[in-house]
């Protein structure tokens, strides 16, 4: 393995992308017990620690064991990007040489970080630069759970991700089965040790994927809803053709939610298009009955795109329209425009390029 551009040594497992209970099943036969294979974890999550020699309290012929079977990997840095807000980008290169990308948010107290779930996406939402890419594969449980290791390896003493939201490159429920393993990761507490209350899995709206999640998790479920009506939704995200907003909200009533849990609703506000008091009223008309809070986008411009950002006037009516009939609505502060890395710009082919040379021609790869 290259410890630069986590490059995994071929033919070996890597241990990164194994949760407890799958470490411990594939780590028996070697002579693992739930002890030992604890350590090991620890090691690995805790201490990031990649060499089998440095975990000295494992015996010699178990460390020599696992460096003849496994391999601990690790995204290779590809630059990171500073706004003028405080936002940090992160760009990553796999081993097999494809980018993604990580957003670390400070608010006050808060500090979040979106994680990506695949390289590209296949939803190809018309808002969305990352859709662009089509979708080149699902990234790994251990490229998942990763992103925040390794931006935590980078922060100062007193500093700590608080929250964590599967918002970025990729639809979360499209790689269902390597983010569960990733979600164990971050939950872990000899692992990654987030709260499930702190960990948000975003979806433009995979019913049968959505319903998966919430029996099988305690993580928060956030949906990409975006238009009132199933026209609108349909011209913007094509996933509508396949789950009609009809299902979408009928699934969002029936989901059992766990106490005190709610369904955030993303909208993503475009000029003219689904920004008018109508599309509140009927938002609101959407969202009655269900354990909701909404979270309005006014949409980030991008030169790629010709949709248009709404004026304040409107964001500001839709907003209090919403809060007037109850609902626990919020608009989201654009954050980390100047570094393309706010709400829908993650992952632009030209960008990501543009990203590159500038993280060679920058000192310390800081733009």
């Amino acid at each position: 393995m290259d410890g630069e551009t986590g490059v995994v040594a071929e033919g070996k497992v890597d241990l990164k992308d194994l949760s407890f209970p799958m470490l411990l099943a594939a780590l028996e036969p070697l002579g693992f017990d739930r002890l030992r294979a604890t350590r090991l974890y620890k090691w690995i999550w805790k201490k990031n620690v990649r060499d089998f020699e440095r975990m000295t309290d494992i015996t010699g012929p178990l460390r020599r064991k696992l460096a003849a079977r496994y391999t601990i990997s690790a995204l290779g840095s590809a630059g990171v990007f500073l706004s003028e807000d405080g936002t940090t980008k992160y760009l990553w290169r796999t081993h097999d040489g494809y980018l993604i990308e990580s957003v670390l948010i400070p608010d006050g107290e808060r500090l979040t970080l979106c994680v990506s779930t695949q390289v590209g996406c296949a939803m190809a939402c018309t808002f969305c630069l990352t859709g662009d890419l089509g979708l080149k594969r699902n990234l790994l449980p251990g490229e998942i759970a990763d992103q925040p290791l390794q931006v935590s390896l980078g922060l100062p003493p007193d500093q700590r991700i608080t929250n964590i939201v599967m918002m970025g490159m990729g639809e979360p429920l499209h790689n269902y089965e390597n983010l569960v393993i990733a979600l164990d990761l971050y939950l872990n507490q000899d692992a990654l040790n987030f709260s499930h209350r702190k960990v948000t899995v975003s979806t433009v709206g995979l019913v049968p994927a959505m319903r998966r999640l919430v029996a099988e998790t305690q993580v928060n479920l956030a949906v990409s809803l975006n238009a009132t009506t199933e026209a609108q939704r349909a011209e913007v995200m094509p996933i509508t053709r396949r789950y009609s907003l009809a299902e979408l909200m009928a699934a969002c009533r029936e989901l059992p939610l766990r106490h005190r849990k709610r369904i955030t609703f993303e909208y993503v506000m475009m000029a003219g298009f689904n920004d008018s008091l109508e599309d509140a009223a009927r938002l609101a008309e959407l969202l009655t009955g269900v354990r909701a809070k909404i979270n309005l986008i006014p949409y980030n411009e991008n030169p790629e795109r010709e949709i248009r950002r709404p004026d304040e006037a409107a964001v500001r009516r839709f907003h209090t329209f919403l809060l007037d009939r109850g609902f626990c609505t919020s608009v989201r502060h654009t954050r980390g425009r100047d570094i393309s890395a706010a709400c829908g710009q993650l992952g632009g082919p030209d960008a990501l390029a543009r990203r590159l040379r500038r993280s060679r021609d920058s000192v310390g790869g800081v733009s």
